[in-house]
Order: structure tokens, then C-alpha cells, then sequence
């Protein structure tokens, strides 16, 4: 059973004990191993016990292989002996995983978090130390003693009956009394761990941020008794901040060195999780010399930031996960995907205010949020209190908002927006349509990687040009055109405004950006041709702008259930001011796994990029705005400064007062440490409306999970 350019340890064969680990071919194995590289086109196959029962294993590119061996029966014929990996299957190219067998176990290097050995299981389990590659280099030429391997990994739990999408962590340990054979398996996984495509972006040294004070107060004993331990296991260098007021995740975002941080994980509920995106966006903003009142463009931060959910409803970890688990969340920060995540600017008539990772909601959740900061006290339970308060007075606001209807880049994938079209989609693990969008960012970030990582080379060769300008006017006739008039038409020819801007030097930026009439700041994009602004008027019991579905353990599907977590769109639901009954309806559609509030008559959802809000009577003071001009234009009491004729803004969880609101969608602003929600399998009734997903994804996994 050879391949050629592999490397086969030993010749398998069934006879011989539970406890025959081939002692007569040691030494040919030995000589063999001696000549095996860490590449993934070698093939390992050696027989290890797994709880006191023989298997056979097999290392192939990046999948791990283990079936348990049949014992020889005395009959003479050749049905006794099995054969699950027949040699057609072995080719150079990775096979699927029932191509291994019907009763084989496949495990992807993917989902291994760590490789350890011992002279016992119990030492083989132990988490390696922190400078577990300089042990491995000081005893590469030591004998090496170790006769137990550990794998730990992690599994979804499919078919869990609760959550499907939970994650837990496993351990297989092999048992070989040939030490040098387990020692050359540990090198090959290692070796072969580090170079698949997510290997590379496992995290070694992290910074980590703990809310104490959020949610149930546990954040501390939640990273302490559930998080750390996985943490240790993967070898991962953790430096933990135990925060002790408002906006110091921010503080120390904007001033401290982070170049030694593979990436930044926040343990609280979603105000934390939007501190830490808002410091690393502002960040970036700083690092490229951009005006944060004004910028030109969005940058996109280099660090991921991981999410382990310690707050009252942790909506952003259960619409990336599906879940709000914490050991899932904490397991797919040891694993390293990373998505790109949809990050929102909100803005007002005059600057910047922040970003919103999750929904942005004036009328009934602005209420919410703004009663429930006098209640915080009670802990998770102020929300249910404030909600009833603010259901029960059942008030609706005046507002005008002004939206495009379509998305402003044609290129990007379009959404459904009317139940007519084709049923709509959910975001799903390998979203088709997130992965488009993904591609086409990509593609496009290309044009601008220049300006954004060597802004000093490019001031450096303005001035060049600027200097040879000067010197070509001196010998030239006037009647010749400008040198950067030409390049400026020649760049703008073949680029759209934006990436014309991005390309640009920050000396060639204009110190203004001009504003539509009558708009806010809150993109630079230009409308295309044929695309116009819808204005909508009316009494509104709740308007909300969804960049994520916003689910959570009330609201399993959440208030947008068809939102993507990467597509560049955000959904603007608008709830009518209508009876008591109706928003009782709408609150059961919300919470229920069948409901769809897009069904209900009294509700206008519209899939956008930008929408601008704005009251009709809105007083144009200085008290309308959330501190203008300031670094944190959130309000510390937004009671306090609204009036009972104007709601207030509920932006992830916090507080904002002013009247005049842009919204702005930027096309995955940020990594995120996940790999998305799976489906569910459950048959709907006749005649329901039900999420789908393209058949042609080969990672949905369906479960049966109850409705």
C-alpha cells in the first residue's frame, strides 16, 4: 500500500494481539521515518490502540483516519480480513471523507486544536508549555520516550436535540509502544496543522478585554472557568484587561502598541463587542492620518477580534454562531477562521459618531434601551421590565426617512426585497452570497493596499511629482495641460469614485468633503446612474436598521432573519403605529421560529446600504447632538436629554440622543473568529414561508432540531 513521493511507515497486517504494535519492523519503520518530511503529500499509516482496542490510522493530506481492526477468524478464507482503505482510494489529491469507508472516522486538520505527547495518558493530555517549540528544538536529537498521543479537536454537535450549533472540544489518545513512531506522528500533524489554508491564521498571542460589569456580572468567572482552560490547551499567550469604566477598551485601543497581538477578544455582551470594533476602526483611522469627524474613507483594522459572549442577550455571538455558547465561541477563536463581518457607520448632519455592529433602533427599542439604564440594578432583568413599560405605552414617533432601494454597487449581489421575487436566502456557514461579496472586496482592496499600508512613500513621491511639476511648467508652454490633471483623468477612467479616492495620497485629498443637501455624513459614495433616493413619512412604532439578524435565545431567527452577516447590505424595518393587537403579533413573530414579520400588513422591510433619518420638527440645536465633535459621542443618561416627544436611539446596547441619524453599510469592515450558523432540517408546515439554502453548499449540515 505505497504512493508515490509518500512515505508509508509500516506494512499493516491483522494477525498478532490487541497489544502488537509491529516490534518486528521497528527498526525498517525507523529507517523509513528518518526520511519523512513535513509534506502534506506523504502518506503515515501505523497501527495504535484507542481505549485498549486496535485501530488502524492513517495520516492522508489533511485528513486523519481511524477504523477499528477485525479480529482474524479461524476461517481459512479471505472475507476475514478487512480492508477499508483500498489503494484506488489513495491518490494525490484529497478524497472526500466516505470515500474512507462506511465505518471509518475522518477528522479534518481544521478542526485540531493541539498535539501532545507523554510517557502517560495523563501526561499526554497536559497542556504544552508556553515555549513548547523551544523543548522541541533543544530535544530534536534526544531519544524520544513518549509511547501516548493526544489529539484534542473540536466536533459540532449535529444532531443535539438543544443546539446544533454548539461546538465541543474531544480528545482521541493513541497508545504505540515504538516511541520514535509517535514521535514522528506528532511532528507530521504539527507540521501538516500549520500548513493548511486556516493554519496559518491560528492565533498564538492574544489580547483579551473583560467586562466585569456587564450582563449577569460574570465575565470574569465566565473567561476564568470556561475559557482560559481552552486557551492553555491550544498554547495561546493571553493577555487578559480586567476593565473598570466606560470606554477604557477604547482608550487603550487608540494609544497602546498592539503589533505583538495576533488578534483582540472581548468577554462581554454587545456594547463590549462594539467598543472594541469602534477603537480598532478609529484606530486604523489614526494610523492612516484620516480625520475621524470627517474621513474619506472607512479603513478596514488589521487585527481580528474574537466575541465570547458574557452580556444579557449577546445577539452578534448568536447571529455568527448560531448559538450563544461560550466554550463554541472560544473554540473557533482556537481554530482561527475568520469571516468577514458587516460594520455600519452612524453619523449625524455634522460628524462621525460611531459604528454599529448589530441594529440601530429608534421608537420602542430606543425606549427600551434609554428606560433601562436608570434600571441596571436589576441586572438582565431591566430589559423585560423597560420593554413592557414601553409595549404597554404603545407610542409612535413622526419620522421621514430617505433610502436608496437598491444596493449602490451593481457588481455586488443583489438581495430580494418583496416576498414576489425568489424565496430569500439566510446567512449560513460558506455563504454563497457572503463569499461573493468577500471575493469582490478583495479584489477591490487590491487597488488600494499601497495607500493604505505606505502612506509615507506616497507623500514622498508627491512631492517628487510635485517638484518635477514645478520644473516641467519652468521649460513647457502653458498652453500644455497639467501632469496630475492627466494621471487624476487617466485613474478616475478606469476606477469609480471611491477607489479613485482611496488610491489617492492624503495630500491630494481635499479638506472638506461636500455634503448632499438636506443629508448627513455617512458615505463618500456616489449615486449611480439610474439609481434614486426613496423618501418614506409616517407614524413609526419602531424603526430599526438590522446590520445581522440580531437573534438570540428569545428571538431564535431575530428581528432580520434574512440579514447577512457579509453581504455590505443592512435591512430597515419599519413598524407602523397600529393597535395593541398588532404589536403583540409582531412580537410573537419576532420570538417564534416559524414567524415572519415581513407577512404582517403593518410592516415595511427594504434591504439598503444607506438610509437617512430624520424629524419633522426636529429644534437644529447644539443639545441635539451626542456631543459633536467629540472622540465618544455617546451619551452617558440618554433620559435625561430625551423629551417625551422624540425617542432615542438604541445603538448596541447603548444610548444616542440625536435626532438626525445616517446609517451607513461598509462591505465587511472587520474579521470576526467564526464560521457562521448552520440550518435547520425541520419539514415547515404547508403553506409557511421558510429560509432556504442553495443546494450546492457542501457544508450546510441540516439537524433535527425542534422548533
Amino acid at each position: 500500500m505505497t504512493q508515490s513521493g509518500s512515505t508509508e511507515f509500516a506494512k499493516t497486517t491483522t494477525s498478532g494481539g490487541a497489544g502488537d504494535v509491529y516490534a518486528a519492523t521497528a527498526a525498517a519503520a525507523a529507517a523509513a521515518s528518518v526520511a519523512a518530511t513535513a509534506c502534506s503529500s506523504d502518506v503515515l499509516l501505523n497501527n495504535f490502540q484507542l481505549k485498549k482496542k486496535s485501530y488502524r490510522v492513517l495520516l492522508h493530506g489533511h485528513h486523519l483516519v481511524w477504523e477499528r481492526m477485525q479480529r482474524p477468524v479461524a476461517k481459512p478464507t479471505n472475507e476475514t480480513q478487512k480492508i477499508p482503505l483500498p489503494e484506488q482510494q489513495l491518490t494525490g489529491v484529497e478524497t472526500r471523507c466516505s470515500s474512507y469507508g462506511a465505518h471509518s472516522h475522518v477528522l479534518h486538520m481544521d478542526d485540531i486544536i493541539s498535539v501532545c505527547s507523554g510517557n502517560t495518558k495523563h501526561d499526554s493530555m497536559q497542556p504544552p508549555p508556553t515555549n513548547h517549540r523551544d523543548h522541541q528544538q533543544a530535544d530534536g536529537d534526544t531519544k524520544p520516550t513518549a509511547q501516548f498521543l493526544t489529539i484534542n479537536y473540536a466536533a459540532r454537535l449535529s444532531k443535539s436535540k438543544t443546539d446544533c450549533n454548539r461546538w465541543q472540544l474531544r480528545r482521541l489518545t493513541f497508545y504505540n509502544a515504538d516511541a520514535y513512531i509517535v514521535y514522528q506522528w506528532q511532528l507530521q500533524l504539527q507540521a501538516r496543522i500549520a500548513s493548511s489554508p486556516v493554519g496559518g491564521q491560528r492565533v498564538q498571542r492574544l489580547l483579551v478585554f473583560i467586562n466585569p460589569f456587564g450582563g449577569r456580572k460574570a465575565g470574569a468567572q465566565t473567561y476564568e472557568r470556561l475559557v482560559r482552560p481552552l486557551f492553555q490547551l491550544a498554547g495561546i499567550d493571553a493577555t487578559c484587561i480586567t476593565t473598570q469604566r466606560a470606554n477604557q477598551i477604547r482608550d487603550i485601543l487608540l494609544t497602546h502598541d498592539l503589533s505583538c497581538y495576533d488578534a483582540v477578544c472581548c468577554v462581554g455582551g454587545d456594547g463590549t463587542v462594539a467598543e472594541v470594533i469602534n477603537g480598532l476602526v478609529f484606530r486604523r483611522m489614526r494610523e492612516l492620518g484620516l480625520d475621524e469627524q470627517r474621513p474619506a474613507f472607512i479603513p478596514r483594522p488589521s487585527l481580528p477580534v474574537a466575541v465570547i459572549p458574557a452580556g444579557s442577550t449577546d445577539t452578534i455571538v448568536y447571529s455568527m454562531h448560531g448559538t450563544a455558547d461560550v466554550r463554541t465561541a472560544a473554540i473557533h477563536v482556537l481554530l482561527g477562521q475568520r469571516r468577514g463581518l458587516d460594520v455600519c457607520s452612524v453619523s449625524n448632519n455634522r460628524t462621525l459618531l460611531r459604528f454599529c455592529a448589530s441594529v440601530l433602533s429608534y421608537g420602542y427599542l430606543g425606549d427600551v434601551a434609554a428606560e433601562s439604564e436608570q434600571y441596571r440594578w436589576m441586572g438582565t432583568r431591566r430589559y423585560e421590565y423597560s420593554g413592557i413599560k414601553a409595549f404597554f405605552n404603545n407610542r409612535g414617533y413622526d419620522a421621514e426617512l430617505q433610502l436608496l432601494e437598491e444596493p449602490t454597487e451593481p457588481e455586488t449581489p443583489q438581495s430580494p426585497v418583496s416576498l414576489c421575487d425568489e424565496p430569500p436566502s439566510v446567512c449560513y456557514a460558506n455563504c454563497q452570497r457572503c463569499s461573493i461579496a468577500s471575493s469582490l472586496q478583495e479584489q477591490r482592496s487590491t487597488l488600494f493596499t499601497a495607500d493604505a499600508n505606505s502612506q509615507e512613500n506616497l507623500q514622498s513621491q508627491h512631492a517628487e511629482q510635485q517638484n518635477k511639476l514645478v520644473e516641467q511648467q519652468q521649460s513647457q508652454p502653458q498652453s500644455q495641460p497639467n501632469a496630475d490633471v492627466i494621471v487624476a483623468t487617466n485613474c478616475e477612467q478606469q476606477l469609480n469614485e471611491i477607489e479613485t479616492a482611496l488610491c489617492r495620497s492624503r495630500l491630494m485629498r481635499p479638506a472638506s468633503l461636500p455634503l448632499q443637501p438636506g443629508s448627513s455624513y455617512g458615505s463618500n459614495m456616489s449615486l449611480p446612474g439610474g439609481l434614486q433616493w426613496k423618501t418614506i413619512r409616517g407614524n413609526f412604532f419602531l424603526i430599526c436598521g438590522a446590520n445581522i439578524t440580531c437573534a438570540c435565545a428569545r428571538s431564535p431567527n431575530g428581528i432580520s432573519r434574512y440579514s447577512h452577516l457579509g453581504d455590505g447590505c443592512l435591512d430597515l424595518i419599519l413598524v407602523r403605529k397600529t393597535s395593541f393587537i398588532n404589536n403583540v403579533r409582531f412580537l410573537l413573530n419576532t420570538a417564534g421560529r416559524a414567524g415572519d414579520i415581513r407577512n404582517l400588513p403593518f410592516v415595511e422591510v427594504y434591504r439598503t446600504r444607506k438610509f437617512i433619518f430624520r424629524t419633522f420638527t426636529a429644534p437644529a440645536t447644539e443639545e441635539n447632538l451626542s456631543l459633536a465633535g467629540s472622540r465618544q459621542p455617546i451619551a452617558q443618561n440618554g433620559n435625561d436629554a430625551a423629551s417625551s416627544e422624540y425617542s432615542s436611539w438604541n445603538c448596541d446596547g447603548e444610548v444616542v440622543t440625536d435626532l438626525d441619524i445616517t446609517m451607513s453599510s461598509h462591505c465587511q469592515l472587520i474579521d470576526v473568529f467564526m464560521r457562521g450558523p448552520h440550518s435547520y432540517s425541520k419539514p415547515q408546515k404547508p403553506g409557511a414561508s421558510a429560509p432556504t439554502t442553495p443546494a450546492s453548499s457542501s457544508d450546510n449540515i441540516y439537524c433535527c432540531c425542534k422548533d
